[in-house]
């Protein structure tokens, strides 16, 4: 085989990959709602630029540049407009230098893992990680950090790589949209520089696009399947504490409540938590089937601790419904008939909040208590 008809072929075994996952939007569990199917395979097509990004355009660990893994139009598995995520690669043999800002934020966590959602690794393995409280911060809220197999302990700009090391996220938290859209994008950078990297090859070609359909094609596959199951630990329409069973890992002090929610036409639910004891950061995020936010650039998606308007007791009403029910917090479905809510509360000592739930008529809303 020529090298020509190497990279034909490697796009056309792609190609086939792809169209063999769109079946996916047909499995049992998912709702047969032809809207809900067609947002299916836009997600997956959303999933799959996060994965050629990632694998086949950076995906070299000697040359890593951060990925943008959630913007307005791209969303990965359970995405929150209060927050930024940026992704490299990285490889445990060798250290990296980050620059990055903590301006203008809330908070930053950044966490190294091992493993991944989609090349068939048994999950993702928090390494190391650490927050904006810990790191030494310049007088204009710039840092570095240095990633490392061999880290300083007595250095808070220093985090641990493994041998198996696979990735590094930040996680960066805002509770202003305006200054989440305007915040600089952070730098990686191997140490030391590499050459700059030379000509594409059908050999690596073929490869990358194995490990990127690996990726889109996992990671739809697990949120599918996470989905379909249901918040089993809450039956719909009632929220509890999120299990963490291995896959989401998360840095030490955040914690969840959440639950899947289903709703007819003229019908709202109505959910009041009391958020006074105080987190450096909590927000409500409403999320589709398939794991997105609806378009929160022009649609009300997130109530975080700034944005939410509080009852003169200090608790908060959240309301979610098809339509505007003319009360403070409401969140927007778009039409979904169903899916699912979170409430992230980051770094508190105080309990996670308990949430009381009842669905109403939409034409009630106004007049409860």
């Amino acid at each position: 085989m020529t090298d020509e008809d190497l990279s034909v072929a490697a796009w056309r075994e792609f190609c086939e990959a792809m169209a063999d996952a769109g079946e996916m939007v047909l499995a049992p569990g998912v709702p047969e709602h032809r809207n809900i199917r067609a947002e299916g395979i836009r997600t997956l097509s959303r999933y799959l630029t996060f994965a050629l990004e990632r694998c086949l355009e950076r995906g070299d660990p000697t040359r890593p540049a951060f990925v943008d893994v959630q913007t307005p139009i791209r969303k990965y598995m359970g995405d929150n407009p209060d927050q930024t995520y940026f992704s490299a690669v990285v490889s445990g043999d060798r250290s990296y230098r980050i620059r990055a800002s903590a301006a203008g934020t809330v908070a930053v966590e950044i966490g190294v893992y091992a493993g991944d959602f989609g090349a068939n690794s048994g999950g993702r393995r928090l390494v190391s990680a650490v927050e904006d409280t810990t790191l030494r911060l310049n007088n204009d809220g710039t840092y570095e950090l240095l990633l490392t197999p061999d880290p300083d302990p007595g250095d808070p700009n220093q985090l641990r790589l493994d041998p198996d090391s696979t990735s590094v996220l930040i996680r960066t938290y805002f509770t202003d949209l305006q200054v989440r859209l305007a915040h600089p994008r952070p730098t990686i950078e191997a140490v030391a520089a590499p050459e700059p990297a030379p000509m594409l090859t059908p050999e690596h070609l073929k490869q990358k696009l194995e490990l990127a359909a690996l990726h889109a094609v996992g990671s739809f596959r697990w949120w599918g399947r996470f989905a379909s199951q249901g918040h089993q630990f809450a039956p719909v329409n009632t929220f509890a504490p999120l299990p963490d069973d291995g896959d989401m890992h998360t840095p030490e002090n955040v914690r969840y409540f959440s639950g899947d929610w289903q709703l007819g036409p003229d019908e709202a639910l109505v959910i009041d938590f009391d958020p006074s004891a105080g987190a450096d950061y909590w927000g409500v995020v409403l999320i589709t089937h398939w794991g997105e936010t609806v378009d929160w650039l022009t649609r009300p998606t997130v109530i975080n601790k700034e944005t939410a308007v509080r009852r003169q007791d200090g608790s908060v009403r959240v309301v979610v419904a098809h339509e505007d029910p003319g009360v403070p917090n409401w969140l927007d479905t778009a039409g979904h008939p169903k899916g699912s809510l979170s409430l992230r509360w980051f770094r508190s000592n105080a309990p996670l909040p308990a949430a009381a739930s009842r669905v109403v008529a939409l034409g009630q809303v106004a007049t409860l208590d």
